[in-house]
């Protein structure tokens, strides 16, 4: 037998009383059957138009609790918040690209300066393949005593009288050789300084490192004591001038220094020959002083060249 009751009920109201304009998928909650017991007024209508609500914004199932949904404006385009949001990534991304541009600039322009450096520096002077250890042709080893370089007559014409003779020690050897005269009666006092000096080849020097550049050196400096003599020294500045006829090269440099309140012409001649160098000292009063005649400039030059002159001739 049939049971007899009531029959079940839908959630689902019939179509002849939903609103116009409704469908069946607006009433539909998921094709969910409400219990028998459940009468059509038990439902919240509010339920239903937020379920609807949900739908017609675009809601879909699984949005987490209080997720906003995107914001669309129409035809489903994105709101003023999402174009605004997508300006700025756009923005970031343009500033990031020109930050790293940039630096790989940076890091181009460091690198080619590197290599330019590198490829393109200057090569140092050619070191010589051997320097010259050797005596050359024309160079000496020894030189002569310059006591008995310097001719008697020499002596006679420039420091006539009873002379004094002192012959200092060499620190060279036979490489080197001293010797001074001074005369000290009235009226005349001259003093006259000789030095012979042959030099050797010598790593130390310039150019090939021969003798002969060693000598040349030595004339160098010779020269620049001279003009810019030490403090320790209380000389005043020489002036040079250069002669001519004599050895390879040769200067002549004249100072007059205080010496204690009584001035004295102090004349320096500098003559190399080949890679020896010869230095003349000739100095006397530069005015008249305690019966002392005055030495001129001019008597001192002659006196230094022909001593000079007396040594080179020796050396031949």
């Amino acid at each position: 037998m049939a049971q007899q009751g009531p029959p079940p009920r839908s959630g689902r109201l019939p179509a002849s009383g939903r609103p116009r304009g409704w469908s069946d998928e607006d009433f539909a909650d998921d094709d969910e059957e409400y219990p028998p017991w459940a009468g059509p007024g038990t439902v919240s209508r509010r339920a239903d138009h937020d379920e609807r609500e949900r739908r017609r914004l675009g809601d879909r199932p699984g949005r987490g609790a209080g997720e906003e949904a995107p914001d669309r404006g129409r035809r489903g385009r994105p709101g003023r918040n999402a174009r605004g949001r997508a300006a700025a990534r756009n923005r970031r991304g343009h500033r990031a690209a020109y930050i790293w541009g940039g630096a790989l600039v940076v890091v181009l322009l460091i690198v080619a300066a590197v290599g330019y450096e590198f490829f393109h520096r200057p090569s140092p002077p050619p070191v010589p393949s051997s320097l010259v250890t050797t005596f050359q042709p024309g160079e000496f080893k020894t030189v002569p005593n310059a006591c008995t370089a310097v001719t008697g007559t020499t002596l006679d014409q420039y420091l006539p009288g009873k002379r004094r003779t002192i012959a200092p020690q060499s620190l060279y050897g036979s490489a080197q050789s001293l010797c001074d005269w001074t005369l000290d009666a009235k009226p005349l006092y001259r003093v006259l300084e000789v030095t012979v000096r042959a030099y050797a080849p010598s790593g130390l020097a310039t150019g090939n490192g021969s003798a002969t550049f060693a000598a040349k050196d030595a004339y160098q400096m010779a020269g620049f004591q001279l003009t810019r003599p030490p403090k320790a020294t209380h000389l005043p500045k020489a002036s040079l001038t250069q002669l001519s006829g004599i050895g390879s090269s040769a200067f002549v440099a004249l100072q007059v220094p205080p010496a204690g309140g009584d001035p004295t012409n102090l004349l320096t001649v500098v003559v190399r020959d080949h890679n020896v160098l010869v230095t003349v000292v000739a100095q006397g009063p530069a005015k008249p002083r305690r019966g002392y005649q005055p030495a001129p400039p001019l008597q001192l030059r002659a006196a230094a060249l022909a001593a000079a002159r007396n040594v080179i001739a020796r050396m031949r």
